[in-house]
């Protein structure tokens, strides 16, 4: 069982969202602010401490000081609910919505060029999910990928991403699993470099080309047929 709980934006405020959920596993939670529905920021829940998603603001604006005893307390709310409202409502079975999957490349792909394969799971619950990468069935090193913190939608679903580092190689076939408690098999999808454009491009163009010659190789044939036949007539 999960539960979350955070302070929603009053109408026409800026969409600033304080978010805390945990499970009943020792160490398994998260505390983490948005704003916009992007996460901001998250608080280790071992050592209390605030992570910044993208360190190269870090300069531009500093954490409140007192985020490290907000999230001891959220997170330990949190855990000391569980079981009692658990218990309140029977211990009713844990919601577990199946998830979804996108595997896109971050930018415009180009042979012997240097990209990131994004893999982006959506409305999963409970917030426990496992990414796995191949890469022609064979698994990538783990210092390839990286991974996002779990970020909630507004229906308390959860989304998550994780990123592969590759450079793209003809021929090359990827893949990103995701194994969910929801899931009787794990959800799989592939991504492979497309033909070049302008390969393909060169190709029609012959192809054309060929096919406008022979017409016109036809053409003149029956010309020529018709024209010997009309000058042997007496």
């Amino acid at each position: 069982m999960s539960l979350q709980h955070g302070e929603e934006p009053a109408p026409g405020a800026a969409d600033l969202f304080s978010k805390s959920q945990s499970r009943d596993v020792e160490g398994n939670g998260q505390y983490d602010i948005e704003y916009d529905g992007d996460q901001l920021l998250y608080v280790d829940p071992f050592t209390y401490t605030a992570v910044q998603r993208l360190p190269e603001f870090a300069e531009q604006w500093t954490p409140d000081p007192g985020l490290d005893k907000d999230a001891y307390v959220s997170l330990g709310t949190c855990r000391y609910n569980i079981p009692r409202a658990a218990k309140g409502e029977n211990y009713p079975p844990e919601v577990r919505v199946t998830p979804s999957s996108l595997m896109f490349p971050k930018q415009h792909t180009e042979l012997g060029v240097p990209n990131t394969l994004i893999c982006f799971v959506n409305d999963l619950h409970p917030p426990v999910v496992e990414i796995t990468w191949t890469r022609n069935g064979q698994p990538v090193d783990e210092g390839e990928v990286s991974q996002t913190q779990y970020y909630s939608n507004s229906d308390f679903s959860f989304r998550i991403s994780s990123y592969l580092d590759f450079t793209p190689q003809e021929g090359d076939i990827y893949s990103c699993s995701v194994d969910h408690i929801s899931l009787q098999a794990p959800l799989t999808r592939f991504w492979e470099l497309a033909e070049n454009t302008d390969h393909q491009a060169v190709e029609t163009s012959v192809c054309v080309c060929g096919v406008i010659l022979g017409l016109i190789g036809v053409v003149t044939g029956l010309w020529l047929i018709v024209k010997s036949n009309k000058s042997h007539r007496p």
